[in-house]
């Protein structure tokens, strides 16, 4: 993709974009129609950079056959795991994008939105569930950490070893979610694994059981991101800056850090290997802030994180579905005031 001189503005506006679009969210989860239109309708609104057809964390998950709660103005919710012990994952297998759980209302949108949006040169972000978030989906998150742990503490070479087929299995099926969003037209597309935070994991667990699998991802799916003029994201939540090298050393193109992360400690570690991405607070500052307050924050990571290129101002998290709209178009219009600062 062709690096702008302006520094780009991409806030994660996933249910943001449904409720500005006159979405509800019950429908907009389960119709690629609806999830797209809606997200055009809010860029029509904002002009932001990068549109994300995004809802909940579970569409790869039920491909395997988790199931799910749905509600008529609310994300759906985890119901009920697949698998209950780690040692039933043998009869799991990477799901089809195309044909189980939801993942085709994803691919839908986005290619509804590239047919739409690359005329304009705006990039459709593709989501993606990390390997280590997703592993947790299918056995229910206090559930995969817990038999994580005590088969680390026993030594349970048995268990163990089944959670390393867990980790390729969700590796697998998020780089084949993946090659179908670049298919279909996604300029971006992620691996959003916020189980892996330093916040809920220790940093030798992230780099035993989230980083290899991770990097395997990204080792995969860059070459495709090649093929398709397009880049690759790892977003994980939190203060990741005890791992901010592994973060790039997983192999991502751009990485999207949380608001508990200092963009200039981080442009000054792995700013000259990777592009940094974020990270304004997603309640503190865009959905309780005025515009004032949100155009100081975006002008302090601008100054952070801008010199020399290689920043996207956005959001440290998901944009809360009630933000003010004049919150977001300030800090879009903060954007569109800057250049890169040079060196």
């Amino acid at each position: 993709m062709q690096v702008p001189d302006v520094v780009p503005v991409a806030p994660y506006m996933g249910n943001h974009g449904a409720k500005i679009g006159g979405a509800l969210l019950g429908e907009y989860c389960s119709n690629g129609k609806k999830m797209a239109e809606a997200q055009y309708k809010a860029w029509e609104i904002y002009g932001q950079d990068a549109v994300v057809p995004q809802s909940d964390n579970y569409y790869i998950a039920e491909g395997f056959g988790v199931v799910i709660e749905f509600y008529k103005d609310a994300t759906p919710t985890l119901k009920m795991p697949v698998i209950d012990d780690i040692l039933d994952v043998y009869r799991l297998k990477v799901p089809d994008p195309y044909a189980d759980g939801r993942m085709s209302v994803y691919l839908e949108a986005a290619e509804i939105l590239s047919g739409k949006l690359k005329k304009d040169g705006i990039c459709v972000r593709g989501t993606g569930t990390g390997p280590f978030s997703l592993a947790s989906h299918l056995m229910g998150t206090e559930n995969f950490l817990v038999q994580l742990a005590m088969a680390e503490a026993d030594e349970d070479e048995e268990r163990l070893e089944a959670f390393r087929f867990l980790m390729d299995l969700t590796s697998d099926a998020l780089i084949s979610f993946s090659r179908a969003m670049l298919s279909a037209g996604a300029n971006l597309v992620q691996a959003g694994d916020s189980l892996a935070s330093i916040s809920m994991i220790s940093p030798a667990m992230y780099k035993k059981w989230a980083f290899p699998y991770e990097k395997k991802f990204f080792d995969a799916i860059n070459s495709e991101c090649m093929r398709y003029d397009a880049a690759s994201i790892l977003h994980i939540c939190g203060n990741m800056t005890p791992v901010l090298d592994c973060m790039a050393d997983t192999g991502a193109h751009i990485i999207e850090l949380d608001t508990a992360v200092s963009l200039a400690e981080a442009k000054a570690r792995i700013g000259g290997r990777v592009c940094l991405m974020g990270n304004i607070h997603p309640t503190a500052v865009l959905l309780q802030g005025t515009p004032q307050e949100v155009e100081a924050a975006c002008e302090k990571a601008i100054a952070d994180a801008g010199e020399g290129g290689g920043f996207i101002l956005g959001s440290g998290c998901e944009v809360p579905p009630f933000a003010p709209q004049a919150n977001l178009k300030a800090m879009i219009a903060t954007a569109r005031r800057h250049s890169y600062p040079l060196r």
